[in-house]
């Protein structure tokens, strides 16, 4: 099992499970928090855009990308309560695409459809 010291760290478990994933996010699989965001606003995005297109037989994009947006924030900031899990420049590129799909949004509508 020697081999093994090189590829992996094993996490310190006398911390609890908190301390264990953020060790874990920390160090050797630091991708795991940006692709729980990623998924979450392509779940959110690319499943309200189909089911609004089955439905209606149309899609409105960009009210989709602000909700997808502003769903994939709520877990961004609930990750940030906890010093270490989420990096600053993760956070900073979820709340500038909520400013951006909002800028997208409000620029689609006419001014009665807002």
């Amino acid at each position: 099992m020697i081999f093994l010291a090189y590829l992996y760290d094993l996490p310190n478990a006398t911390e609890g499970v908190d301390a264990i994933v953020n060790q874990m996010t920390t160090g050797s699989f630091y991708w795991f928090v940006p692709m729980i965001l990623f998924f979450t606003f392509c779940i959110v995005f690319i499943g309200g855009i189909t089911r609004q297109r089955i439905r209606t037989g149309t899609a409105d994009y960009s009210a989709w990308g602000i909700i997808a947006s502003m769903t994939t924030l709520l877990p961004a900031l609930l990750f940030s309560v906890q010093a270490g899990f989420i990096r600053l420049d993760w956070l900073v590129i979820v709340i500038s695409l909520n400013i951006l799909t909002a800028f997208w949004f409000f620029m689609d509508k006419k001014v009665t459809e807002v």
